[in-house]
């Protein structure tokens, strides 16, 4: 759904939704959140300019429903799973995902501790997912080449 508003954006130093509002630019993903919230898109790009709302919509998410979390728009249900040292299966996880999908989260955090491939894990699970997925990589154990590197 999003290919077409992301594919312009992509190599630009800035392509954070609250860079367009300030910009007075109404976005696509800006105008599809109007249209959700049953709100005018400038009200939308105001709030956004204005930091008092978000539009959680990264470009490498392409197949994400944008959606906004502020003070305008309504109330939003967050969802957290996870994978374990002792559960760490991908169809685990995705089964997750559907099931806070199909109850009506409007976002989900992956709080994985460990086991499996982690970083696998979050691929599938961004992929397959309609919401914005949020994660806490510091729980991911480090690796050794993260370990040593300079930052």
């Amino acid at each position: 759904m999003r290919n077409s508003w992301i594919t312009p954006r992509r190599g630009q130093a800035n392509v954070s939704q609250m860079h367009y509002a300030r910009q007075g630019l109404i976005t696509g993903e800006m105008q599809y959140v109007a249209q959700r919230e049953m709100l005018a898109p400038e009200l939308i790009r105001a709030e956004v300019a204005r930091g008092r709302m978000i539009i959680p919509a990264n470009i490498n998410h392409p197949n994400l429903e944008p959606m906004a979390i502020g003070i305008a728009s309504k109330c939003k249900v967050n969802a957290n799973i996870g994978a374990s040292p002792n559960s760490s299966d991908i169809s685990e996880e995705l089964a997750k995902l559907h099931q806070a999908v199909k109850y009506g989260a409007d976002t989900l955090m992956d709080l994985s501790t460990g086991g499996g491939n982690l970083d696998e894990i979050r691929t599938a699970i961004i992929n397959a997912s309609p919401i914005p997925i949020g994660t806490v990589p510091i729980y991911q154990p480090w690796k050794a080449s993260m370990a040593t590197s300079k930052t």
